[in-house]
């Protein structure tokens, strides 16, 4: 084993044009979210020794294969502009406009392969399906009426004044009503409603909308009169708390209320909250919450002491402690490399509560002092050196996003 690289994990493993010296280089890979191989190398996967794949797919060798990491939307130009078939790797959802035609699809892509959602004009669905050789999500399929919208749409009064009476209208995506579009507009103007994502409106606009939809239904969020909407992402601290207004406030986003709110202020500021996203909150303020806040229909995380949020890589000093008064409560969904020095001890008298999402890489005795306080654990805790053995190469296993052997 000496001389060769070990891989915790690699997002996307491409051995298309792999080779028997390529692959020998390699003496290990924990995990391998997606394989993408060859006819011709298909037996190089099985000589690689992965413990974990979420998912492989053929594409011959010749193919170029585009990475995209995010939403990718295929319509009318998108092919208008290819040369030759390709292929597309997308870790993302994936949209087909309602321009494409059949031609272009058999014309035009080699391969898909997607990692997310796709969605799909109903008379696409099986000339789409037929050039996807893995699809690691759902698959809808929409109708093409009178009028198409690709993307989230958002329409006001103004907007229903263009669209003709009767109108039969698809939206391949999110869907939004503003409050300033009156009781009986939306009956006069649309006939029938396809929407693939989600649907917000106002109260007086609901039971007409909900008898224009069309298909299975939408998640509808309706919100009621007398609510201020907050279209962004908030940290409600004393200082913003003690500015606001409006006594009932609907956030469409997460917010984070932050620990200087006492019970008072929240009860003398708010008479109504309501939450599309999450809500991160004190312990101490649960009680409180709930007499402004419906906690059974809202996301909400309680936590105690101080909040450490690990989104990214990071390293757990015992020092770290030395700046905190009492306890802290860990919400990782990155990566946390708990120091070697830090004693379970430490760790049981200090962390309150561990929301685990990511990884979390430490000692056996770590972990023990760690699950002791765990609240969710949808990630997965790691053992220092579990990956390789230190004496024969030294090294720490690597990650990737994308390798090419």
């Amino acid at each position: 084993m000496e001389g060769k690289r070990v891989l915790a994990s690699v997002n996307l493993l491409d051995l298309r044009k792999a080779t028997e010296e390529s692959v020998a280089a390699y003496s290990a890979i924990q995990s391998a979210n997606l394989v993408v191989y060859s006819p011709e190398t298909a037996h190089l996967l099985h000589q690689l020794n992965i413990e974990s794949i979420n998912g492989t797919a053929e594409v011959p060798a010749n193919v170029h294969v585009e990475l995209v990491m995010g939403p990718l939307t295929l319509d009318g130009d998108t092919f208008a502009n290819l040369s030759e078939p390709v292929g597309f790797l997308v870790m993302g959802p994936v949209s087909i406009g309602p321009d494409v035609k059949v031609e272009h699809i058999e014309r035009g892509l080699a391969a898909v392969m997607v990692m997310g959602p796709v969605t799909v004009p109903e008379h696409l669905a099986g000339a789409f399906q037929s050039k996807t050789p893995l699809v690691m999500g759902p698959v809808a399929s929409y109708p093409i009426l009178d009028r198409s919208h690709m993307g989230d749409l958002v329409i006001d009064a103004t907007y229903l004044e263009t669209v003709n009476p009767g109108t039969e209208m698809t939206v391949v995506g999110s869907l939004r009503i503003q409050e300033d579009v009156p009781a009986g507009l939306i009956r006069k103007k649309i006939a029938k409603l396809f929407v693939t994502g989600g649907i917000m409106c106002y109260a007086h606009n609901e039971q007409e909308l909900r008898a224009a939809l069309a298909g299975s239904p939408s998640r509808i969020r309706v919100i009621p009169e007398g609510y201020r909407v907050v279209d962004k992402p908030i940290d409600l601290d004393r200082q913003l708390l003690s500015s606001i207004t409006d006594k009932r406030v609907y956030f469409l986003r997460s917010i984070k209320i932050a620990p200087d709110v006492d019970e008072r202020l929240l009860s003398e500021r708010l008479d109504g909250l309501m939450c599309a996203g999450k809500i991160t909150c004190p312990q101490k303020l649960q009680g409180a919450l709930a007499k402004v806040c419906d906690l059974l229909d809202t996301e909400a995380f309680f936590y105690d002491g101080e909040l450490w949020e690990i989104d990214y890589e990071m390293d757990l000093l015992p020092e770290r402690f030395d700046y905190v008064d009492g306890k802290v409560t860990l919400v990782v969904t990155g990566l946390l490399r708990v120091d070697p020095s830090i004693t379970p001890e430490l760790l049981v008298d200090r962390v309150a509560r561990v929301e685990l999402f990511g990884d979390i890489e430490c000692s056996p005795e770590q972990q023990a002092a760690l699950e002791s306080r765990i609240g969710s654990c949808e990630g997965i805790f790691q053992r220092f050196g579990a990956s390789q053995d230190p004496a024969k190469d030294g090294e720490k296993p690597g990650y990737a996003n994308y390798l090419a052997l």
